[in-house]
């Protein structure tokens, strides 16, 4: 009996003891990674070759397409598995630019009667920058997100 409960509580330790070792890579402690690994991620990279965001704990994806040149953005609005679309009411951009925040709300591509889509399109002069430096809220399913414009590290 005493061996069950001594591999049982060996079991229960090893992964603290991996989370602990932090992602350093010089050998220094550091704080536990919060990213979930590549293996838990079983959803494709962005369907149309933009920036994929996630919304949430995985609730929901943004994908965003950026043309610096033309300073407009494409975003593509997809549910947990960031393949299948979801439609939305319009998305918000807030870029910080030099004269300050500005705000813009997106237009539809492919709207549906009700005033929801799963595409959306802006243009603004502060879409020229590259990268850009401002934030997306969009609501999905009642519930309020928003992301930053650039990637913080999701790993797809």
């Amino acid at each position: 009996m005493r061996t069950v409960e001594l591999t049982c509580a060996i079991a229960f330790m090893l992964p603290l003891a991996v989370v602990g070792c932090g992602d350093a890579k010089d050998g220094s402690s550091s704080t536990p990674s919060a990213r979930v690994p590549e293996a838990a991620h079983d959803h494709a990279a962005a369907p149309h070759g933009g920036e994929l965001l996630e919304l949430g704990e995985e609730e929901a994806h943004v994908e965003l397409i950026h043309d610096p040149k033309a300073g407009s953005v494409t975003v593509y609005v997809f549910g947990k598995d960031a393949k299948t679309p979801v439609a939305v009411a319009a998305p918000t951009i807030v870029l910080a630019t030099k004269d300050g925040p500005k705000e813009f709300t997106l237009t539809a591509v492919n709207p549906r009667g009700d005033g929801t889509a799963d595409t959306w399109r802006g243009t603004h002069a502060g879409l020229t920058a590259e990268p850009l430096d401002g934030r997306i809220r969009v609501t999905v399913d009642g519930k309020a997100f928003q992301s930053p414009l650039e990637s913080e590290g999701h790993g797809h």
